[in-house]
């Protein structure tokens, strides 16, 4: 890549990174219901889908997926009922002995941020639309995604983990009686996320 791109993804990412979105409201709803743990693995899955998005858009169909009019919807719809379902149930549950009827794996934060991700339609138009645009194409491209991936992976981890921190320690405040309605808020998050998504154009 060459210097001024480098520089320009550089900047872009960490705004997009420090800016409140999807995946931020996302941790920082399970840094302030399960704590700091949950909040990295959360993090951790929405790192993994970022990077199942990087080598589809490195392998040529990023740009398909993000400029068809179908799968745009298919993926804004699906990420956008799933979030609206696992906020539903999350409030639902909140304050009651109910036991946990879905399978365990898919009640991790890193398997419930992973699938979040990869619905989350910002994500296909970020990396299949707009990333491909600080490409050198008179280069190779594979070492430039690596680094682009390499910029992403840490910017986020690290900012999107502090929001988990501070989110963790917001929960801890939160007298016990209360914790009924720190998983109703947290639910609520969920659906506003979902909200969002159903929301996003091309």
């Amino acid at each position: 890549m060459s210097t001024d791109k480098l520089l320009l993804f550089l900047a872009m990412e960490l705004v997009y990174s420090f800016t409140p979105g999807p995946a931020v409201l996302l941790v920082s709803s399970y840094g302030f219901r399960k704590g700091f743990g949950a909040a990295m693995a959360a993090t951790l899955g929405i790192e993994t889908g970022n990077t199942i998005y990087l080598l589809i858009s490195a392998a040529g169909l990023g740009a398909l997926l993000a400029t068809s009019a179908m799968a745009f919807e298919i993926v804004k719809w699906t990420g956008a009922a799933y979030l609206v379902v696992l906020g539903s149930w999350t409030i639902w549950r909140a304050g009651k002995d109910v036991p946990d009827e879905k399978p365990r794996v898919l009640n991790h934060p890193y398997v419930q941020a992973l699938l979040t991700q990869l619905g989350n339609p910002k994500t296909v138009l970020f990396f299949g639309a707009l990333l491909p645009q600080f490409l050198d194409v008179n280069r190779p491209l594979w070492p430039q995604y690596l680094i682009m991936w390499a910029i992403v992976a840490a910017g986020e981890t690290l900012i999107v983990g502090g929001y988990a921190w501070i989110a963790s320690r917001g929960g801890q405040l939160v007298h016990p009686r209360f914790a009924a309605w720190r998983e109703r808020a947290s639910g609520a998050v969920m659906i506003f996320i979902g909200a969002i998504f159903a929301t996003v154009r091309r």
